[in-house]
């Protein structure tokens, strides 16, 4: 077995090699960053650190505990913790958290990210090795120039990516031997683990391996359609085995704001220059833009060097040189057209981070240059010429670039990319003047490379940052203790009065409403909109409440900070660490018996948040003006102007300059009165709040309720709004006030109270409980609506239905009835089925051919043994039983 062992490092310890350099460069690279363990920094960044970690969180939990995975009460007022597993949590990988603590889940997922981007490298280097079929160090930095391309380094923090640009190699590998009739196991296998990872940027390699199978080199139309049948047929297959994370995700992803079809208009995003530019060394690389024209390409000038050098070598065929590059000018081209980008993003918008499939491009390019390097050094000095003119193609190319460009392309990259293109060009001088040998010069040129390439991962990575963790997770333990004082009533929610991360109380996994994630539905977006809460296109914060909506969504407790000002109606009880604790002064539930005319007259259409609660009261339990609606003051205005005016607080404003008091309106209570206000404009930067002189909260606080607090008759508050700088065109802004009617809230109250759901059984995805009715009506339950959840309302199953398209609803009679709600997530059982049956296809046809192999080799062994036909035919009875 040692020698074995012995063996294997000595015959393949370049592919060893592809991993170990990059993944000691990384750890030296978080070493230097004083990442966990090495300080307190974390790789984690941007959504890593506001949605990813989290969700890790709650899984983690889930793994540990042995919970369903179906569904989680930890965000969002309960999700499909399956559909959002399938986007973020599905890899193997992932596994290994089970293995370690919470506080050292950041640590284990940075480096996770290590291994992944060290994996990357490998992986490319095991395919060209595989193209070539010669290991060598060469194989090693080609790799590094795919791991280490600025798209991975920027897009780094995106970690459930990474398993699809680890696979994308052996995909091909496999897509290649497939089509040489050497085997599709390997396609198959490496194409189902891409799905099962992340369907998404899967779904951006399933497009690129059809333009690919096109652009092969087939040996005719017969091959051409043979081919095609059997890349169809693995294709199919590598899904089906796969359904069982793609068809939930499919139907969850289909729920979201984003998945309606909006096609852009626009027919370009800029120029060759903004584009090409990017390949620079010294370029920045990107982590996000709401530029859709951004892009990471950079990924080595040797590289660009040597494809060009690929494109006019005679050893390769030209027809397979003008497939790649037409191949790879597709890829380019769409890079700068919306139409093209919005369907290589899976018919989605880009939401910040541009140009996703570039990993695609960037490994095409790649594997041109590799073979192109591969020619030049198996041919000798006399290639040199085509080296000098493809260096100058290199520059006419970026000449057209620096003119064409439209941004500001960055000093550096100019001088550090003519400075590296001159190393090259002298290396191999000196390998045509015959001063250098060719192993030498091919040695020095990979170390060069080598060199180049890392070091645009370190100033990449410090160009990125990392994210203090005793910055964002220092309340972990406090919270963790509040948790376990007050979240043990499962029908009750407790949430942060505002996180350090956006997920922040999925983190700590609360029961509570705050959910910002990709998988968000969008029914229940627009409905927490309309209700008056912070919404994004992808998520629902916890920032807007009143009384009603924080009973009926069963907001049992706030926890604030110290530096938390936003006034509040809960009381508080308790102080953990730096926390305190808040508590709502009304009981609550997770579940309500209304009127059966909330599911057909509730007016939740209204932009005015509370005409909806208004209705919504008004229809569940026929009581009027919860909320008594106030004119809206003339603003003040400073450096812009109304261009129209409705007369109910809706302007339309042209700004000019931005001011800290571009708008301020003044607010005057008319008597003794809680008062609340909502403001939506597109052009606010920030805003200040003032309560007679004295500042009550500040920040991005448009487009949710802001409660102003008990303000006595006379006693006046100011909304200053600083409008962005700059802004060309005109924009709307919305303010509406009100004022809560205490009386009519505790009538409400009254009502919700005496016909409030009483939990018996909580479980992650089951809930069970009682409910007395007063007539026949619908118990309205504050979770999304989702086909996923059974009811059974006295031991028999009813249909549930959506109450404001968004909540789920149970119709019940008057009386008493015993609820139980079981969740199952929608397209589990179908794609559990097409899973079983495509892992039996798979063994079955690998157990046939394996026999068939047999058989043929039997029958060569056994023709080889006799000379003749008479001694073939003599009586073993052999023949006859292999056939």
């Amino acid at each position: 077995m040692t020698e074995k062992i012995k063996n294997i490092l000595k015959n393949h310890k370049y592919l060893i090699g592809a991993f170990l350099i990059p993944f000691l460069i990384m750890e030296i690279i978080a070493v230097l960053q004083e990442v966990q363990p090495f300080g307190t920094q974390s790789f984690l960044i941007v959504d890593a650190l506001h949605q990813y970690l989290p969700f890790f969180a709650d899984y983690q939990e889930k793994l540990q505990s042995a919970d369903s995975l179906f569904y989680s009460f930890h965000g969002g007022l309960g999700y499909n913790f399956w559909g959002l597993w399938a986007y973020y949590l599905s890899s193997p990988l992932n596994l290994i958290i089970i293995f370690f603590p919470k506080d050292m889940l950041n640590m284990v997922l940075s480096h996770l990210l290590i291994i992944k981007i060290a994996l990357c490298c490998f992986t490319a280097a095991f395919y060209f090795y595989k193209r070539r079929g010669k290991e060598e160090f060469s194989i090693i930095v080609f790799g590094m120039a795919y791991g280490f391309s600025s798209y991975i380094v920027g897009y780094s923090w995106n970690i459930m990516w990474l398993e699809v640009m680890i696979l994308l190699p052996v995909i091909l590998y496999g897509f290649d031997k497939m089509m040489q009739g050497k085997g599709w196991r390997t396609y198959c296998a490496a194409l189902f683990l891409s799905l099962w990872c992340n369907f998404y940027m899967s779904f951006m390699t399933c497009l690129f391996l059809v333009l690919w199978f096109l652009f092969y080199e087939h040996s005719g139309m017969k091959a051409f359609f043979k081919n095609g049948i059997r890349f169809a047929l693995c294709s199919l297959l590598s899904a089906a085995m796969a359904a069982i994370v793609l068809v939930p995700a499919y139907i969850g992803i289909m729920k979201t704001s984003s998945a309606q079809l909006e096609f852009p208009e626009d027919l370009w995003y800029g120029t060759f220059g903004n584009i090409f530019s990017r390949h620079f060394l010294g370029t920045t690389p990107l982590t996000m833009s709401v530029d859709d024209s951004d892009i990471n390409l950079y990924c080595g000038i040797l590289t660009l060097l040597m494809a060009l050098f690929y494109l006019l070598s005679g050893q390769i065929r030209k027809s397979i040189r003008i497939r790649k590059l037409i191949l790879l000018a597709f890829l380019f081209l769409s890079f700068n057209m919306p139409v093209l980008g919005y369907i290589w993003h899976g018919f989605h918008n880009q939401y910040g981070i541009p140009n996703r499939f570039a990993f695609l491009y960037i490994f095409l390019l790649i594997s041109m240059a590799y073979d192109g390097y591969r020619v030049f050094m198996e041919n000798g000095r006399g290639q040199v010429w085509k080296i000098y003119l493809s260096f100058a193609g290199l520059c006419i190319l970026s000449g057209i670039a620096a003119y064409t460009a439209e941004k500001e392309i960055e000093q550096k990259a100019i001088l550090w990319t003519a400075g590296i293109g001159i190393v090259y060009l002298l290396i191999f001088g000196l390998y045509q003047t015959k001063i250098l040998r060719k192993k030498i010069a091919a040695g020095i040129l990979c170390t060069v490379f080598a060199g180049e390439i890392t070091a645009m991962t370190v100033t990449g990575f410090i160009e990125n940052g990392t994210i203090d963790v005793s910055d964002y997770y220092q309340d972990t333990q406090d919270i963790q203790t509040i948790k376990e004082t007050y979240d043990k009533e499962d029908e009750n929610r407790i949430d942060l009065a505002s996180g350090r991360m956006l997920d922040e109380s999925i983190w700590h996994t609360l029961n509570c409403m705050t959910l910002f994630g990709s998988t968000a539905q969008g029914s229940v977006v627009d409905i927490m909109d309309q209700l008056g809460f912070y919404t994004g296109v992808n998520e629902y914060l916890y920032e807007g409440a009143t009384p009603f909506t924080n009973n009926l969504f069963s907001m049992r407790y706030q926890i604030y900070r110290p530096y938390d000002s936003r006034p509040t109606a809960f009381q508080p009880v308790d102080t953990v660490g730096n926390l305190t604790v808040y508590e709502n002064p009304y009981d609550t539930s997770i579940g309500y018996g209304m009127s059966a005319d909330v599911t057909k007259n509730w007016d939740y259409g209204s932009l005015n948040p509370f005409y909806v609660q208004n209705s919504l009261v008004e229809q569940a339990y026929g009581i009027d003006d919860l909320f008594d609606l106030l004119q809206t003051p003339q603003p003040e205005l400073n450096n812009c102007r109304i261009v129209s005016d409705n007369g109910q607080g809706e302007y339309v404003i042209e700004n000019e300059t931005a001011m800290t008091d571009n708008v301020t309106f003044t607010i005057v209570a008319e008597k003794d009165e809680e008062m609340y206000l909502h403001f939506d404009c597109g052009q606010a930067e920030n805003t200040v709040i003032e309560r007679n002189g004295e500042q009550i909260m500040s920040g991005r606080l448009n487009g949710q309720i802001l409660y102003l607090g008990h303000m006595e008759e006379g006693e006046e508050a100011k909304v200053r709004i600083q409008l962005e700088e700059g802004t060309d065109s005109t924009g709307i802004l919305r303010l509406t006030l009100a004022s809560l009617d205490e009386s009519v809230m505790s009538d409400v109250y009254g009502e919700m109270e005496s016909q409030s759901f009483k939990m018996t059984k909580h479980e992650s995805s089951r809930v069970e409980g009682n409910i007395t009715m007063k007539e026949d009506g619908i118990v309205f339950f504050s979770m999304p609506y989702d086909e996923g959840w059974k009811v059974m309302v006295d031991g028999k199953e009813t249909k549930a239905q959506a109450v404001g398209d968004a909540f789920l609803g149970v119709p019940v009679s008057e009386g008493e009835h015993e609820i139980v709600l079981t969740y199952r997530s929608p397209g589990f059982a179908a794609g559990a089925v097409l899973t079983g049956a495509g892992f039996v296809i798979f063994v079955l046809i690998t157990i046939l051919e394996n026999r068939k192999k047999k058989i043929m080799k039997l029958r060569k062994f056994y023709h080889g043994k006799y000379d003749t036909l008479e001694e073939r035919k003599g009586g073993t009875g052999y023949e006859e039983n292999i056939c």
